[in-house]
């Protein structure tokens, strides 16, 4: 068995589009997204139809549930306010390029999924269960892991919203983040997460870096005549509300280098 898992697209269909590509090479035989489908992206309406065609299960993410709701906030917390500012005009911008029917997709979408696989109770969120923008704990975080466990009644919980690659394993089960594919994790590659199984019923995690069309992002975008700093992050590797998730200094040397 071999589960594909994908989260915070943030409207970036050429990156999707090189994600189902490489889970359909790896033969996956389900795919679930945490959700966050638009908001950062030129691409939020084809996104949106990408995963209405292939009907892949998604619980919705807080941008998913704002533009939905007719929000003017995501309740995303910014290291800039003027980051802010520009993330509620890209918002107006995503609900106007949806329409009625994408809209009312995303305001149905569900706030958790729960499955049995590989033998395991999986339960699927954003952000936390109950808590949409709520994020897994750290490494240290030990308790704090073993209570969200426990409470959720899950073997293995799987949240997004963070864009960070995260596993955490305890004794009654795994946290799991696989990352965003929209951007903001990798300069200029999506990541996915694969869950497998063998005969045994032993559980396997990887995560996959994925390279996509960078050029055909940037041109869409720059057409669309969105803001350069949202670009910025995802062609440079930096959280679309402000955070770095690498020390590397190589990458913030490049952010500094476009400014």
């Amino acid at each position: 068995m071999k589960l594909g898992v994908i989260s915070d697209i943030h409207g970036n269909l050429p990156a999707l589009e090189a994600c189902w590509a490489l889970l359909e090479e790896e033969r996956v035989d389900r795919t679930v997204c945490l959700g966050d489908l638009v908001q950062f992206g030129p691409y939020p309406g084809e996104v949106v139809d990408f995963i209405m065609e292939k009907d892949i299960d998604t619980v919705q993410g807080n941008c998913d549930r704002a533009v939905g709701r007719g929000r003017s906030q995501t309740g995303d917390r910014f290291e800039l306010g003027w980051w802010g500012d520009l993330a509620r005009d890209f918002l107006s911008w995503t609900s106007d390029e949806l329409g009625s029917e994408r809209l009312r997709y995303l305001r149905k979408l569900p706030m958790e999924l729960r499955f049995e696989d590989m033998g395991k109770s999986i339960l699927c969120v954003h952000g936390l269960p109950g808590d949409i923008t709520g994020e897994l704990p750290g490494h240290e975080s030990r308790g704090v892991a073993d209570h969200l466990l426990e409470s959720s009644r899950c073997d293995v919980l799987m949240a997004g919203h963070t864009h960070e690659m995260t596993l955490i394993s305890r004794p009654g089960g795994l946290l799991l983040n696989p990352g965003s594919v929209g951007g903001g994790t990798l300069p200029g590659k999506a990541t996915l997460m694969i869950l497998g199984s063998d005969d045994e019923g032993s559980m396997s995690v990887s995560w996959h870096r994925v390279p996509w069309d960078t050029a055909r992002y940037r041109k869409r975008y720059e057409k669309e005549g969105l803001p350069e700093t949202f670009l910025k992050c995802v062609l440079l590797g930096r959280d679309p509300r402000g955070k770095w998730h690498t020390d590397l200094i190589s990458w913030r040397q490049k952010w500094a280098e476009h400014s």
